[in-house]
């Protein structure tokens, strides 16, 4: 990265008071007339950390080693960078500036590590830690896959490199369960909080939200099914009357046509309200009696398990939409549309005209 600006910790310390001390800096190949300042840290007196302002721009990273010299020429002492092209004053407070420097001044690992947590639930990405250092992809693997195994930070990708820090996974739990407990309280009619709120609520990419609601799911601590998460103790509160009506809907929606009703049939015959209609569809999906289909229709899950009994045992690798429609009597309004939610549970896959059994 080529930078007017770095940050560095130095061998031999800065005369007090001096303010900004000018000094010709040496690197590999390149020098150039610098400016720094002691960011006077205490405990730092003999190895301090700086601030270094070169006439300009260098192209330096993290670890690069440079000699400081006189305008003479005589030898001042060695430096090496940190933090090529820093935050500035505003954007990062003292205190965690020493905080990050000292862990910078560490040694590769705490360096990837510290580089990671400061990215917060956006992590670290391959793009960003090559313009802060010269590690080799292979040198990065060795040292992320290292930290993995200590618990410290979670490898997302390698091709394009992508980490998160555990801290911020660990935060991002219980951030999630407490909003999610918060949803349920605001919308108690609901199944739960879309995925869609959280990822917009915590501004987090979709595979680190994924990753955490993986873990959360695995502790216990809350359930994601088809793009809606809750708390694995919630139930949507019915009365009396709401059970009696939804024990008519689902039984309306296990003798329908075939196994399929259209939502304006259920409201028109049961005569709902959109909202009763919503809360009644979202009780009977969160006791796993029906699944929500495509274009406007629902599925009784006894007799979607049939269907996928019925594809799996059928001895075929290949599934044709006129095998399908010969296997269930369906037409082809709901062939279509019930093959795209079975390649969308991982039971069959398109593949051309035709679909995989898998």
């Amino acid at each position: 990265m080529k930078a007017t600006a770095f940050d560095a910790v130095l061998d031999f310390p800065l005369p007090r008071g001096a303010g900004e001390v000018r000094a010709e800096a040496v690197f590999l190949g390149a020098s150039a007339p610098v400016r720094l300042t002691d960011y006077a840290f205490a405990g730092r007196r003999e190895a301090p950390f700086v601030r270094v302002l070169a006439s300009a721009p260098i192209d330096v990273r993290w670890g690069d080693p440079f000699e400081l010299r006189t305008d003479k020429g005589e030898p001042l002492g060695r430096g090496t960078c940190l933090y090529p092209d820093p935050p500035s004053a505003e954007e990062l407070k003292p205190s965690r500036r020493k905080a990050l420097l000292a862990r910078l001044v560490l040694g590769e690992k705490d360096m990837l590590l510290a580089l990671t947590e400061a990215g917060g639930l956006e992590g670290l990405h391959g793009e960003r830690l090559a313009s802060f250092s010269r590690l080799s992809a292979s040198r990065v693997e060795i040292l992320a896959r290292t930290l993995e195994t200590e618990g410290r930070l979670r490898i997302l990708a390698f091709a394009p490199l992508r980490l998160i820090a555990q801290d911020s996974l660990d935060f991002l739990r219980c951030r999630i369960v407490a909003f999610v407990a918060r949803y349920h309280q605001a919308h108690p009619s609901q199944r739960g909080a879309p995925l869609e709120k959280l990822e917009k609520r915590f501004e987090t990419p979709r595979t680190v939200l994924v990753l955490t609601l993986r873990l959360l799911a695995k502790e216990g601590r809350a359930v994601e099914e088809a793009g809606i998460v809750r708390l694995p103790d919630f139930r949507i509160p019915l009365t009396a009357a709401d059970e009696e009506t939804l024990a008519a809907l689902e039984k309306m929606v296990l003798s329908g046509e075939l196994g399929s009703v259209s939502l304006d049939d259920i409201q028109a015959r049961l005569k709902l309200t959109t909202g009763k209609l919503q809360t009644l569809l979202a009780a009977l999906a969160e006791r796993k009696k029906i699944v929500e289909g495509v274009d406007g229709f629902i599925l009784h899950a006894r007799w979607l398990d049939e269907i996928v009994r019925k594809v799996r045992g059928s001895g075929k690798k290949e599934l044709t939409v006129a095998e399908f429609k010969a296997m269930t009597g369906l037409s082809r309004k709901y062939s279509i549309p019930l093959l795209e939610l079975l390649d969308s549970m991982g039971v069959t896959r398109r593949k051309g005209s035709v679909r995989d059994i898998l």
